[in-house]
């Protein structure tokens, strides 16, 4: 439900989300080491589970006694979709939350305007949120970067405080840009900053 990141114990241990790799046997393998970690579906597009591509749909099936609870995480750009989604997971899949990935970024993810390329456009990203808490009494999330090629406290300040608004439920920050890519030192002034600014975890 909308306060299940409330519930769970700190610290979150969490399995991050991982194209290819987080899939259903994966995650029962790591819930088998260590039963309180809170896992991810693999980034799944929110147009495919809106569209109900099997393939899509596959990614987020999951066995409930294994791996409860599970998070699904979802990216797409069309806020109509992200309800379709939301809906769907909540009623026929099961998941216990929902994650909206704004950080990946892949150069064919961002160039597609997804990903991190929300962190340009942060009236349709709070669009999405509203629209995906809306239609669903699942807990909504979101991942995001801490820029795109530089950091700027005031803009990603901003961005979290409109998604908080928007009813994000948690904020998960990577602390390097969409630039950096995975590579060079995460930086965690600027997540210390955000989270002095906002009153979700």
């Amino acid at each position: 439900m909308k306060d299940f990141w409330q519930k769970i114990k700190k610290p979150i241990i969490a399995l991050a989300p991982m194209a290819g790799y987080t899939d259903c046997a994966y995650r029962q393998l790591v819930k088998a080491i260590c039963n309180d970690i809170i896992c991810f579906t693999e980034f799944t597009s929110a147009d495919g589970i809106a569209f109900g591509s099997k393939k899509t749909i596959s990614q987020v099936e999951f066995n409930k006694e294994k791996e409860s609870p599970l998070v699904a995480q979802i990216f797409g750009k069309h806020p109509q979709n992200f309800q379709k989604a939301a809906k769907f997971l909540e009623e026929e899949i099961g998941v216990a939350a929902i994650d909206i990935n704004m950080g990946c970024p892949a150069k064919k993810v961002f160039s597609s305007d997804h990903g991190a390329a929300m962190l340009k456009n942060p009236a349709l990203a709070a669009e999405i949120v509203a629209a995906t808490n809306e239609a669903t009494k699942l807990a909504v999330s979101i991942k995001i970067r801490v820029g795109i090629d530089k950091i700027d406290p005031d803009v990603i300040i901003n961005f979290c405080q409109k998604m908080e608004k928007a009813g994000a439920a948690l904020i998960t920050l990577h602390g390097r840009t969409a630039k950096q890519m995975y590579t060079g030192l995460a930086n965690w002034e600027i997540m210390y900053e955000i989270k002095k600014n906002v009153n979700i975890p």
